[in-house]
């Protein structure tokens, strides 16, 4: 089995600055598709919103009235589906009742998207060839609708009224919870080792908002945990001691941050930054130069493939972040489904 194809960067462009000390300047992120043609444009005649009322700062619901009320005044039908706790998004998505023109849209974070993409790939009918998904940001970080360029409810209505739909590469992926094997389908990231580690601290530090992404990080990295792992890129093994596995559909994910600058949500793969055993010290290098506008794809300490196929197998379980939810853990497995789901953009 050859190599796993490596993501090929760009020459990084260094700046002189003050008093002569040079700086490298962030690289240029690519489109968010790489495919510029639109898809179809759809008819939307009713909308079944999906809300998540705890996501975010507990916004979805005031997101949710205002979506509501900016879409009837366009004639077209909404109803609302409010999830009551996690997974129920799921479930709500897998026994809708769909006809021509319906439509349904996410209200949260990307974690609810994430249960909204899976109960609609769970379903019986194969709606994702005929059905298309919005997004309405009302989360914490927002990664994929951020990357669309969805800052807010105002904008997400004005795609679902325009029609223009895009198709969205996602992955299903399959890890062990509760000793049984649970399956998601992941639109923006899978984390493996220190992201999930912060992750986990960040979450119970909510009260500091997007802050403690950044606080949780550091902590992270001062514990310096390293854990050994084989991981299949498209069946090449790498086993080994890592700090870091990180999978993305898109290019940022948390705060913001410029994970994988080259990802792209439709082209066919998912890309992998793995970061090996080093100290301390580089680690906290490479957290600086990820602040700084996402130099650190050139550091030689973290390496980035791209892949269709993936597996990560562990001697002790260990945990995962799927979509900016720390759930489950290993063994994972995840398989690109390229350009499956219709998308308004």
């Amino acid at each position: 089995m050859g190599e796993p194809e490596k993501v090929i960067f760009d020459e990084p462009i260094i700046q002189k600055g003050f008093l002569g000390r040079s700086h490298i300047l962030p690289p240029t992120k690519k489109p968010h598709f790489s495919k510029l043609q639109i898809t179809e444009n759809y008819k939307v005649s009713k909308v079944h919103l999906i809300i998540n009322p705890f996501s975010g700062r507990k916004k979805g619901l005031e997101v949710a009235k205002e979506v509501k009320a900016g879409l009837s005044e366009s004639k077209i039908k909404v109803e609302s589906h409010v999830t009551e706790a996690s997974d129920h998004a799921i479930s709500l998505v897998k026994n809708l009742s769909l006809v021509k023109g319906d439509a349904i849209v996410s209200i949260g974070g990307d974690g609810t998207f994430c249960e909204v993409i899976t109960g609609f790939m769970l379903r019986n009918d194969k709606a994702s060839e005929s059905f298309p998904l919005g997004l309405i940001p009302a989360g914490t970080g927002n990664s994929q609708a951020n990357d669309m360029g969805i800052d807010d409810y105002h904008i997400g209505i004005d795609k679902i009224l325009n029609g223009n739909l895009r198709k969205m590469d996602i992955a299903e992926t399959s890890f062990a919870l509760d000793g049984e094997k649970e399956i998601r389908y992941s639109h923006n990231l899978v984390g493996w080792g220190l992201g999930v580690d912060s992750n986990i601290l960040a979450e119970k530090m909510r009260f500091l908002g997007p802050l403690r992404y950044d606080l949780g990080a550091l902590l992270s990295i001062i514990r310096g945990k390293v854990r050994n792992a084989k991981c299949y890129i498209d069946g090449h093994l790498i086993d080994t001691s890592f700090i870091l596995l990180l999978i993305q559909n898109t290019c940022t994910g948390g705060d913001r941050l410029s994970l994988a600058p080259y990802a792209q949500v439709d082209d066919g793969k998912m890309d992998i930054g793995v970061i090996y055993q080093i100290p301390r010290r580089k680690v906290l290098t490479l957290f600086n130069q990820l602040k700084a506008g996402g130099s650190h794809i050139w550091n030689p300490n973290v390496e980035f493939y791209r892949f269709s196929k993936l597996k990560i197998e562990t001697e002790e379980p260990t945990a995962i972040n799927i979509d900016g939810e720390n759930i489950g853990t290993t063994p994972l497995e995840m398989t690109v489904l390229p350009s499956v789901l219709k998308i308004f953009n």
